[in-house]
């Protein structure tokens, strides 16, 4: 005979396994189900001991359609009075569309006429359609020209068991869904060595009872056994069937005498009301002790046998939840290090980002569904070894923690597409970056769309290999769920293409449009710099502090550009920055400079940056030094004010503002499209006869306003300035020599 059985997405192999246990044969796993075949026997053990299932069918037609008429003509070939009285009641769901039938009733509606025409033609009577109590359910499914006919057996969802009949719970694990949960964690062979079972959020204490029905070997169909479609099919074998139920009780009753320690809490007194009702239904009330109390308190019972903690705790479903449940977590995983040393973990949640919380190396992670929710249960050894840092605001460490508690991620079919596209980059950049003396360039930039990361590979001098990625933040539009699990499955994959980079080396930080003070708001306050070169000077940088990390990659040809028009000449750097380009140029031989930015940290590193450079190179002396000046000013203001009177006029000026911003030290905004020309005039008058005013800027749609320049030559350099490891993404900026014609 063949079957199949329907199981929630994500059980189809752990359903196949079982299928297997029961002597299925030509078992085969669907995306929703597994066909097998077997006697009649094996069906019903199915009915009866299927933990997984949700219904189980026997397949009495398969059968290719030329047209849609021939369905209705298939149906009735079924030698229907073997399956059903013609006096009996029917009812007829259908699934699945082809032969252009697309509406489940519509199909279902042809499946009844040909159950019809069977029995009008055979006994000129026919069976009643009873969709509510009827001796028959039929399902018809569709596929394309393909139309499977099938019988169901039990008439319910399996998942069902009887213990919760009449409850009203919030939201409950399904039944096969914990069931499954417990398998993949191994509580089965865990429960046969004597090791206790606890849920420390037990809620309704649907873990607890199934754990209950798999250690004391009761058959989980076996409550409600006499409410199967079974005994109304008139291929029912009533003989086979009684012994197999005379089977399961004796094996109950072997299997309570042997049962573990099973104990469940909760802080909630109304949920341990509903879990006592269901424990009392099921039989297990001697068995399975509860307490409420909350995971802050510690374990408030004596010594238990080390075994299974399992946990499905709450997982922030409506908005401004989520800040309060990641404490929650971190709550948990602090009360299994402390209290549950040696054990199993498990603990299932629908937003896998929170398991990084609870500061514990998954073991491994499988994906499930409860309904049509997406859940991920995390597989823990609660041992030291397995013990990290909960993950933190800011998350720079995000790879690590998604390394630490996703490890399989890393072989997802997103995460390998990432893996090869950045590998794909990598051999070209490798080589010329090697040749080029260049030890910090883009890998990656949103190269596939959808995984919108940028990845910068940096080389430092004192601190190994480095990578800084950053997530641009995505639309609104975006599903957030789906958005995060491709971030995750991106980084997931870096570890894989660039092993010798330490994974607590790999730093994320997330790229959203800036605005006022928060564009220089730090994220950390670890002061832990580093040392890079670029175009022959070592530039210190830091990965964790801010956004960036002092060291605008895109600007690295620029700067050279700069620097080369410097030698023995007089350089003006304007919103410097951390003063890069100044220092490049004073290694480059720069004879003088003054460089203004309104930014006290970012100065106080400028001139640690030429400080270390002047120190470590030999051309230059101590009084070098001097003649290169810093200074904290409003640049807008700083400007207006000196263009009128000029102090101290130059030979290159380097102007490099920001798209937009605003402090409270300036006296207005910048809007550097709205801006540029009375800019570009007022750094024109401090600039020497015969110099060169470098111009650039990202704002990517920024069009330089030639018209109302027109008394100076202009050259546009941007494509002469963009490196080769950006040159995928050509808006990067935009860069012009400007001088007095």
């Amino acid at each position: 005979m063949k079957f199949f059985a329907t199981a929630p997405g994500g059980l189809s192999e752990l359903l196949r396994e079982e299928l297997m246990s029961f002597g299925a044969t030509e078992v085969k796993a669907q995306p929703r189900g597994v066909t097998f075949e077997g006697d009649l026997e094996v069906g019903y053990r199915s009915c009866l001991w299927s933990r997984l299932a949700n219904r189980v069918f026997v397949t009495v037609l398969d059968a290719e359609l030329e047209t849609q008429e021939e369905l209705t003509e298939q149906v009735a070939t079924v030698d229907w009075q073997t399956h059903m009285d013609e006096f009996g009641s029917f009812a007829v769901s259908f699934s699945g569309k082809g032969m252009g039938i697309d509406h489940s009733h519509y199909g279902a509606l042809k499946i009844k006429d040909g159950i019809v025409d069977y029995f009008r033609g055979i006994t000129n009577n026919r069976p009643k359609v009873d969709t509510e109590d009827p001796d028959l359910r039929v399902h018809g499914h569709l596929n394309r020209n393909k139309l499977t006919l099938s019988i169901d057996l039990v008439g319910y969802s399996l998942h069902k068991r009887g213990y919760r009949e009449g409850q009203q719970v919030k939201a409950p694990l399904k039944e096969n869904v914990a069931a499954a949960l417990l398998m993949r964690a191994g509580w089965p062979e865990i429960a046969k060595q004597g090791g206790c079972l606890y849920d420390p959020m037990c809620g309704s204490g649907t873990f607890l009872v199934e754990a209950a029905m798999m250690a004391s070997d009761l058959a989980p169909g076996l409550e409600k056994a006499n409410h199967m479609l079974v005994h109304t099919w008139k291929q029912h074998d009533s003989k086979l069937w009684n012994s197999l139920i005379d089977e399961a009780e004796e094996r109950e009753a072997e299997g309570l005498r042997n049962l573990p320690d099973i104990y469940g809490s909760d802080s909630s007194h109304k949920s341990l009301d509903i879990a006592e009702e269901a424990i009392h239904n099921a039989g297990y009330l001697d068995s399975i002790e509860i307490k409420q109390m909350t995971v802050e308190q510690g374990r408030r019972w004596g010594d238990w046998q080390p075994g299974l903690v399992i946990s499905n705790p709450p997982y922030g479903e409506r908005l401004g939840e989520i800040e309060e449940v990641k404490t929650v977590y971190k709550a948990l995983g602090t009360y299994l290090k402390n209290e549950f040393e040696g054990w199993q973990g498990v603990v299932l949640t629908c937003n896998p980002e929170l398991g990084m919380y609870l500061g514990l190396k998954a073991k491994r992670s499988h994906n499930f569904f409860n309904g049509a929710m997406e859940c991920k249960l995390f597989r823990f050894v609660i041992t030291p070894e397995y013990h990290c840092e909960p993950s933190v605001k800011g998350g720079a460490n995000l790879v690590q923690e998604v390394n630490n508690v996703m490890p399989e991620m890393s072989t997802s079919a997103g995460a390998v597409m990432v893996a090869n596209r950045i590998k794909k980059n990598l051999k070209p950049l490798r080589k010329w970056a090697k040749n080029q003396e260049i030890f910090a360039y883009r890998v990656y930039d949103a190269d596939l769309p959808e995984y919108a990361i940028s990845v910068d590979f940096y080389e430092t001098e004192d601190a190994g290999e480095w990578l800084i990625v950053n997530e641009y933040a995505a639309p609104k539009t975006v599903d957030k769920a789906k958005a995060k699990k491709r971030l995750h499955e991106a980084l997931s994959a870096l570890p894989t293409v660039f092993p010798t980079v330490p994974v607590d080396q790999i730093i994320f930080k997330v790229r959203s449009r800036q605005s006022g003070s928060s564009q220089y708001e730090k994220l950390d306050d670890s002061r832990d710099f580093h040392t890079i070169i670029e175009n022959g000077a070592k530039i210190r940088v830091n990965f964790t502090d801010y956004l960036d990390t002092g060291l605008f990659l895109d600007h690295r040809d620029v700067r050279a550009l700069v620097a080369q028009k410097s030698h023995g000449k007089s350089l003006l750097n304007l919103f410097c920055y951390t003063a890069t380009a100044t220092v490049e140029a004073a290694v480059m031989g720069a004879k003088s400079s003054l460089s203004v930015d309104m930014s006290k940290t970012y100065l106080y590193w400028a001139e640690h940056n030429l400080a270390h450079n002047l120190a470590h190179n030999l051309t230059h002396n101590q009084q070098a030094s001097g003649q290169h000046k810093f200074l904290q000013a409003d640049v807008l203001d700083w400007l207006s004010k000196e263009s009128e009177n000029p102090s101290s006029t130059f030979d290159v000026i380097f102007l490099d503002p920001p798209s937009f911003s605003t402090s409270k030290r300036m006296e207005g905004t910048l809007d550097i499209q709205r801006d540029h020309v009375a800019l570009i005039n007022q750094t024109m008058k401090l600039l020497n006869p015969g110099g060169t005013l470098v111009f650039s800027n990202n704002l990517r749609k920024f069009k330089l306003d030639t018209e109302m320049l027109e008394n100076l030559t202009i050259e546009n350099i941007t494509q002469k300035t963009m490196p080769r490891d950006f040159q995928r993404n050509s808006k990067i900026h935009q860069a012009w020599l400007l001088r007095k014609s």
